[in-house]
């Protein structure tokens, strides 16, 4: 649970960074970085990780609904449009409608629990994709 340092091989791995700033490198191979605390969103049961090789298309980030509550998409299955946006500034991300924002400027990553009301309600940034990869609704997993 604390600043920790994941790093998976050349296979495919299942990274969850959990509590504070992590770093997630995936390597090789189709990687899923999950997140899931077991409860309602949290950003102190998160933090913002860091992943820094994100593949479009290979890897995926995984979202449980017991956290991530507002997601209209259901579990097993990818994000639907409603949930997903790409905005290029930050401001834009706690306006948006959807709830999973994409900042492609900077690669933030936000929860947007509250929509289209100001600010990101109980959500907030939960990770940062440094490479800034150009990813879409498919590149995420819904799961329960």
């Amino acid at each position: 649970g604390g600043r920790d340092e994941l790093l998976g091989g050349s296979g495919n791995d299942r990274l969850t960074g959990g509590a504070r700033n992590d770093i997630l490198t995936g390597g090789g191979g189709r990687d899923r970085f999950i997140y899931d605390s077991d409860r309602r969103f949290r950003r102190a049961d998160f933090g913002i990780d860091r992943i820094t090789d994100f593949v479009v298309g290979q890897d995926d980030i995984v979202l449980d609904k017991t956290s991530f509550t507002s997601l209209e998409s259901r579990a097993g299955n990818r994000l639907i449009p409603n949930d997903f946006a790409v905005v290029t500034d930050n401001a834009s991300a706690a306006t948006s409608s959807a709830e999973i924002v994409y900042n492609s400027s900077n690669g933030s990553l936000f929860y947007n629990a509250n929509g289209s009301a100001a600010g990101f309600g109980g959500g907030g940034r939960f990770a940062i994709l440094t490479n800034e990869p150009d990813i879409s609704r498919t590149d995420f997993i819904v799961q329960n």
